[in-house]
């Protein structure tokens, strides 16, 4: 009997002494984890306690150039004497991206950050001792809002400018081709049709693009945007498109209206080739159609009818040269002619690299490029300083390393 009571007492005791040994434990919350989001693409995930799907990306760059010409040439382009301009010059970057994405009862919404610091510079000339430093700067690449729902797709931001199709097909760190594409910030409506077709309307910011060149002659303030219209097409063979913009020129002198058209083509040919192109018009809208390197502005003259015209068109061809090496070979063609002085100038250029990936998202490889600038002067007046109105022939070469995440 006693034995009976000494093993129900111990009992007793055990169970009081664990009770109050689990009520001094800590209460584990439950663990939210992170959630892989597919329905986006691969690298999305969910932010914990949230039904919006995030992308964390980004690049590292590093680069090195050098170009070379004669004395004359030299400095025809960059606008010193020879001797100052650094033919060895480099550049180190780094991107990141967010990308952010919920699918809600209005509709998908996107939110897009894109933010760089870049160390050096593509052009950089050294003072009268000689010495350089190369500028940091920082960047915001893109930041943009989309709504996409039944009505279309609202995107209201800085991103890429719905005139541009084609960019060039290659790098260009020190030369390359002309192609005045960039990012504007901008209001635009895109109407999506069937089999691929879409519509899109866009007011654009020239001025956050740079796209509004004065050149010879003042601009007075900016008085209303852009507008910008086009209408594309995506399918499997590739993508068409064919775009116009309208521009208020407010002149000193007198005001105007300026325009660009154009057109491009991209081709999924076989073997993963892939031909792109881009050409376009302009009477006084002349950054549409290129960088307008030789400085000449959109008008010529007392008013602003008296636009100066620009056409051009730019070309590449992409694809895979054998295992974990890719090559490219592109090229452009601009013609620029005064309204007033009927002075022109012609502007072209060929490139071609190879990149080699040894793994996934790293790249390294070389690109050599030529560009030739004829400058015509006609009457023998309206020369300006600050323009570029001298030949030059120029040759560059550069390597990339490019760790993309």
């Amino acid at each position: 009997m006693k034995l009976k009571s000494l093993l129900f007492g111990s009992a007793a005791v055990l169970a009081a002494g664990t009770g109050a040994l689990a009520a001094d434990l800590p209460v584990v919350e439950p663990v939210d984890y992170v959630r892989i989001c597919d329905a986006f693409g691969a690298r999305f995930y969910y932010i914990p306690g949230t039904d919006t799907c995030l992308r964390v990306g980004g690049y590292v760059r590093v680069q090195s150039g050098g170009v070379w010409g004669d004395n004359a040439d030299l400095t025809a382009r960059y606008g010193v004497p020879a001797a100052n301009v650094n033919n060895y010059t480099t550049q180190a970057r780094g991107h990141i991206l967010l990308d952010a994405r919920t699918q809600t009862d209005f509709g998908l919404v996107r939110a897009y950050i894109a933010l760089e610091m870049t160390v050096g510079g593509r052009n950089t000339t050294a003072n009268r001792s000689g010495v350089a430093t190369y500028p940091t700067s920082s960047n915001l690449a893109a930041a943009y809002i989309q709504v996409s729902n039944d009505w279309g797709t609202y995107t209201a931001g800085h991103t890429g400018s719905f005139f541009d199709f084609y960019g060039g097909m290659g790098w260009g760190f020190r030369l390359g081709e002309e192609a005045g594409t960039g990012e504007a910030t901008l209001f635009a409506w895109t109407f999506a049709g069937g089999n691929g077709f879409s519509f899109t309307i866009s007011a654009e910011d020239p001025d956050s693009i740079g796209r509004r060149a004065d050149g010879d002659d003042d601009y007075e303030g900016l008085e209303a945007p852009d507008g910008v219209a086009n209408i594309r097409v995506d399918q499997g063979w590739g993508s068409a498109q064919i775009m116009g913009a309208v521009r208020h020129i407010n002149d000193v002198n007198g005001d105007g209206i300026g325009f660009a058209v154009g057109g491009g083509l991209s081709l999924n040919l076989p073997g993963g080739w892939v031909f792109s192109s881009q050409g376009g018009y302009s009477e006084g809208a002349v950054k549409y159609v290129s960088s307008d390197i030789g400085n000449w502005g959109d008008i010529d003259g007392p008013t602003g009818d008296n636009q100066n015209e620009a056409w051009g068109i730019r070309a590449g061809l992409k694809g895979p040269l054998m295992a974990n090496w890719t090559g490219w070979i592109g090229g452009s063609y601009y013609d620029y002619e005064e309204e007033n002085n009927a002075d022109n100038y012609q502007f072209w250029s060929i490139l071609a690299g190879a990149s080699w990936e040894p793994v996934s998202g790293l790249i390294m490889g070389p690109e050599v490029a030529y560009n030739s600038y004829d400058f015509t002067n006609v009457n023998g007046n309206g020369l300006n300083p600050n323009d570029v109105r001298a030949d030059y022939d120029l040759w560059s070469v550069m390597w990339r390393v490019q760790r993309s995440f």
